[in-house]
């Protein structure tokens, strides 16, 4: 974890919570990160396929579909449990979001991201027709923030889903998004 200098002790704090409890939803409740699957040698097709793909940002994706769905949990979980209000990250989420949902000119991968964090800032700060021209917006924004809406709306810390709930919701969120579930793999792997 890398901090900016800018940060305050009290802010340094309330990150260092905010990703140990990304951990914590990791390996106490099973809550694991997304990757794509890596195809087998041999296998032409997936072979080419695979690497047919990489134009797309998949870290950025694949990272923020974990982010959205942990953020929805350890909001209120670091709140609930230890009294430390998330509000850099609720300041960083109003400060670049408008920003970022504005610049329609990259991937189709990217704007999947920035629609699941269109869904996150909905449900933190409010409703994103007030920070972004929404008839900007591409299909493919829309899409997953739909889907985001439709399989992870009710998370929460008093809701907190069990792994294989998790796993599936993620998966049925990249097959509305178009993916194939067998071309992704959950770390760390489930016992």
């Amino acid at each position: 974890v890398q901090f900016a200098d800018s940060l305050d002790k009290g802010q340094r704090i309330e990150a260092i919570a905010h990703e140990l409890v990304h951990l914590l939803l990791v390996y106490r409740f099973g809550l694991g990160v997304i990757g794509r699957r890596i195809p087998c040698h041999g296998n032409r097709e997936d072979v080419f396929k695979y690497f047919m793909s990489m134009r797309g940002d998949w870290v950025y994706l694949l990272g923020q579909i974990a982010n959205t769905a942990h953020h929805l949990v350890l909001i209120d979980y670091l709140k609930g449990e230890y009294g430390i209000e998330d509000s850099l990250h609720i300041y960083l989420l109003n400060q670049n979001f408008c920003v970022a949902a504005n610049d329609n000119a990259r991937d189709k991968e990217s704007q999947y991201g920035m629609g699941l964090v269109a869904f996150e800032y909905e449900k933190f700060i409010g409703r994103v027709d007030r920070v972004i021209n929404i008839h900007r917006q591409t299909e493919f924004f829309w899409k997953a923030y739909h889907s985001a809406q439709k399989h992870f709306d009710k998370y929460s810390f008093r809701s907190i889903p069990a792994p294989s709930s998790y796993q599936e919701d993620i998966l049925s969120l990249l097959e509305d998004l178009g993916y194939q579930k067998e071309d992704f793999v959950f770390f760390p792997e489930r016992k």
